[in-house]
Formats: structure tokens, C-alpha cells, sequence
């Protein structure tokens, strides 16, 4: 549909930019303190916005007309029709036809569209983003264009990206841990989802022609407004194999951690406060062959990691990565064995190429954020993607938040190890003195996600009750600093 091929806008409160933290170095300070005081003289120069609350209906519809509320009571009413969701396709293929093309646009102009869309081009969205912005709403821009796919068409494409070609030829998809291996049932992500957007991946031109319309929307979002937000969804930028296997090497590896924390009698503690003896890891890894004795003694250093003589899985987590490369060899750790064994066969050059262009593209958006002034919301998907998104956005914190926050992941509070995840890597900030930056969502994929781990055959990584989930969510609000 024509129609979406726009620039969404979702409407939040000014106070999001609150759940980003000041660096604060323990060692090292990541950017200069004459950059961190001008980026703050920066802030207090701006035109405070008034504060929301959301709590008070009548300032909170302040800023909206009675025709308004009225149109968005009724596009409410109809969005919970379940005869209209189930329908909705045929019904607009008839309206269509019985109004013709202009009436039907300008029906949805009135309804559906002049509620969830803010307009077809950066001139059309200043006025909505002005007008927000006077009564204390932010905004972020999203560009919601997706593919029109059968239910067939995207199982197929889902089956295709998430398989490598050494596993078309061979058992080595068995390798990869239940909820990391692909299945036909799940195939067409849409199902059960209507409040996320999804994409498919098609080919590396496609990838490239999302990586424009993005660029595109910082754009618009620098244009439109002063520290504004886009929003990024990383499944549109490169084939999703690297996502599942990159999540199933990180798993494994931080299972690994704990599977020793637990020998060392420190089973159940939160993961932000489990530390290995450095002489038993050092045992651990010669064991499994991963660098000799010498080389190992090498990285336990006080300039690594501190004397206190031991390790958490922020160090552990670092030194996997910078001393040996196993994600790029895809090598996990068998908890039985205590041997490394590989994942699957070595890529193809082109999924090699693949999987740097990934890479490349979300490098090109971090930059055009950063010279546009627009923060970037990279959003949370599907469980199974989820650690490798989270882990690529925190490389890209890392490089970009260096005197303010300019990238911000999501963690997805319905989720079981969401709390390790949050406390982690704002610990991480405040190590290496980067700015933190965080939005906080329930989550979107709650019936998809119980359904798959139900089928396949693993545990489900949702929280149990929906009161628990609220739990952790107001818990992680308050924990934040605003």
C-alpha cells in the first residue's frame, strides 16, 4: 500500500532523554571534560519543555482537538474489533474499489492514517512535531514501509536468510541451540504481531535501499527538530543467519560463565555481582585449549583487570572478544566436555561480505545521526535475535556515546534475564565512561515467543505473570538515573 510508505511518528514524553546516564569513569575517561562541559553548557542553553503528566488527563489532552479525540476513539473502537483485524485486507480492498483511489486516500487521511502517521515527507511532519513540542511531547521519527508478502512468500524468505549455506548441505543447523534454529512454523514473523514492524531480508540491494530510507528519516528528524529520534530496526540491515548464530555464540559463552561461577559456589547471584578466581579461570581456559599458559597469564593483568583477582562477565565478556576472536570463528564451549567445538562450518566468502556490510550500514546511520544531532532507538525484536542486537548496539555505544547519547538500546521488560541485561551494561558505561542511554519497553512478541518455545522445545523466556513484568519494569525506571 501506498500509504505506508511513510514517516511514522510516536509521540513521548521529553524526560526518555532521562534514561541516559553521564559518564563516569572509574579509570579512563572516554571523551574529554572540556567536550562533556560544552555538550552540557549545550543543554542548558535550550529552551526548557514543559513537563507531562500523563496522570492528569485533562494536560494530557490538552494539546489535542475534540474532533481529535473523537477520530482516535473511534480508530481505537475499530482496532479492537476482532472481525475487523481478521478482515481488514478484504475490507480495504472494497472500500477501495466503491470510492476510488482519491476518496479512499482522503478516508484514510480522516481516520486510520491521520491517526498513526505524521506525514509523507519532512515538510509535512514539521507542523505535528512543533505542535507536540509546545505542549511537552517529543517525538520519534520511524519509517514504517514493509513489504507486502504473503504468509508463503515470508516463510520462505525467513527460511532462505536464516540459513547458511553450509547448513543447506549438511545437519549443521542442529548444532545451534533450540531457540536459535530457524523453524517453518515461525517462519512469517508478522504472525501474532501487530503493534512492531517486520522485515524480511531479500537481497544486500534491499538492505542498502532501507539503509537510504533511514538516512532519510534522520534527516527529516534533524530538520524537523532539535534533539530529535529516529528509530532503527536492525533485522532491515542484513541477512538475519548472522543474528541468530551471533546470539547463539553469546549465550553459550555467558552460560559458560555461570556453569563456573556455580563451581566456585556462586550459583544464584545476579550476574552484575558473579565473580570467577582468576587462578580457576585461568585453569578453565588452558584446559580447553584456548591459548597456552603464557598467553593466558598475559591478560590477567592489574591493568586489565584490576587486582582484586578475579573476574565478572563485563571482563570476561571483553576478553573473549579482544584476545580471541571466537566470534568470528563461531567456536562455543561445550559445558560437557569443556572442550571448544565449532558451530557450524566457516562461512562463504559472500556471507562473510554479508555480514561486514551489515556492519558497515549500521556504522554509516551511527555517523549521520551524530552529524545530524539526532539520537538513534535501535528497537528490540524476536528473543532469539535479541542478544546479538543488543550486543551490536553496545559496540555501537561504545564508539558514539562518548560525550553524550546519541545510540539508545531497548530492553524489553517481559523478558526473564531483562534486569541482568540493564544492570550490565550500564555497569559497562560506567567503566569505560560513556554516556548510557536506554528506552524501556514491555515488549511486543509475547504470544509469538511462548508459541515458539512451546513448539520447538525450549524454556520460555517471557516472565511468568504480567504483574511481574510491571515489577520490573517501574524497578529499572527508578534504578535509572533521570
Amino acid at each position: 500500500m501506498a500509504l505506508r510508505r511513510v514517516f511514522l511518528l510516536r509521540s513521548v514524553a521529553p524526560r526518555v532523554a532521562g534514561l541516559s546516564t553521564e559518564p563516569q569513569a572509574r579509570e579512563q575517561p572516554a571523551a574529554s571534560s572540556g567536550a562533556v562541559r560544552a555538550w552540557r553548557a549545550a543543554e542548558a542553553v535550550r529552551r526548557p519543555v514543559p513537563v507531562v503528566d500523563f496522570g492528569n488527563t485533562q494536560e494530557a489532552y490538552r494539546s489535542r482537538r475534540s474532533s481529535e479525540l473523537v477520530r482516535n476513539l473511534l480508530v481505537l473502537r475499530l482496532c479492537a474489533s476482532r472481525v475487523l483485524l481478521a478482515h481488514h485486507e478484504q475490507l480495504l480492498r472494497v472500500a477501495r474499489k466503491l470510492l476510488g483511489q482519491r476518496m479512499f486516500d482522503r478516508l484514510m487521511k480522516m481516520t486510520f492514517y491521520g491517526h498513526f502517521v505524521a506525514g509523507e515527507d519532512q515538510e509535512s511532519i514539521r507542523p505535528l512535531i512543533r505542535h507536540n513540542k509546545a505542549f511537552g511531547v517529543g517525538s520519534i521519527l520511524d519509517y514504517g514501509v514493509e513489504e507486502d508478502l504473503s504468509p508463503e512468500e515470508a516463510e520462505r524468505k525467513e527460511m532462505e536468510s536464516c540459513t547458511s549455506e553450509a547448513e543447506k548441505n549438511s545437519s549443521d543447523t542442529n548444532k545451534r541451540e533450540k531457540q536459535y534454529q530457524v523453524h517453518p512454523a515461525f517462519g512469517d514473523r508478522r504472525d501474532g504481531v501487530i503493534s512492531a514492524r517486520t522485515y524480511f531480508y531479500a537481497s544486500e540491494a534491499k538492505c542498502d535501499n532501507y539503509m537510504e530510507n533511514l538516512l532519510k528519516c534522520i534527516e527529516a528528524s534533524g530538520g524537523a527538530s532539535d534533539g530529535g529520534f529516529s528509530a532503527i530496526k536492525l533485522t532491515a540491515l542484513g541477512r538475519p543467519q548472522f543474528l541468530l548464530q551471533f546470539s547463539d555464540v553469546l549465550t553459550r559463552w555467558r552460560r559458560f560463565f555461570h556453569q563456573m561461577a556455580a563451581e566456585q559456589g556462586q550459583a544464584g547471584r545476579a550476574a552484575v555481582d558473579t565473580k570467577l578466581e582468576v587462578v580457576v579461570l585461568q585453569e578453565s581456559i588452558a584446559k580447553m585449549g584456548i591459548a597456552s599458559r603464557a598467553e593466558i597469564e598475559g591478560w590477567f593483568t592489574p591493568e586489565t583487570l584490576g587486582v582484586s583477582g578475579t573476574v565478572d562477565l563485563l571482563d570476561w565478556n571483553s576478553l573473549i572478544d579482544s584476545r580471541t576472536q571466537l566470534s568470528r570463528h563461531l567456536v562455543v564451549p561445550n559445558v560437557q566436555t569443556g572442550q571448544l567445538e565449532p558451530l557450524l562450518s566457516r562461512f562463504t566468502e559472500e556471507e562473510e561480505q554479508q555480514m561486514k556490510r551489515m556492519l558497515q550500514r549500521m556504522d554509516v546511520l551511527a555517523k549521520k545521526g551524530r552529524e545530524a544531532g539526532v539520537r538513534l532507538m535501535i528497537d528490540a525484536e524476536q528473543s532469539y535475535f535479541q542478544p546479538a542486537i543488543s550486543r551490536l548496539t553496545l559496540e555501537m555505544q561504545r564508539r558514539f556515546n562518548v560525550d553524550k547519547p546519541l545510540i539508545f538500546n531497548t530492553f524489553q521488560c517481559y523478558l526473564k534475564d531483562a534486569y541482568d541485561n540493564v544492570t550490565m551494561d550500564m555497569e559497562l558505561a560506567r567503566r569505560e565512561g560513556w554516556c548510557f542511554g536506554a528506552k524501556l519497553v514491555r515488549g511486543a512478541y509475547m504470544a509469538q515467543e511462548r508459541a515458539r518455545a512451546a513448539e520447538i522445545g525450549y524454556e520460555d523466556p517471557i516472565n511468568p505473570t504480567y504483574e511481574a513484568t510491571n515489577v520490573m519494569y517501574h524497578s529499572y525506571r527508578f534504578s535509572l538515573s533521570w
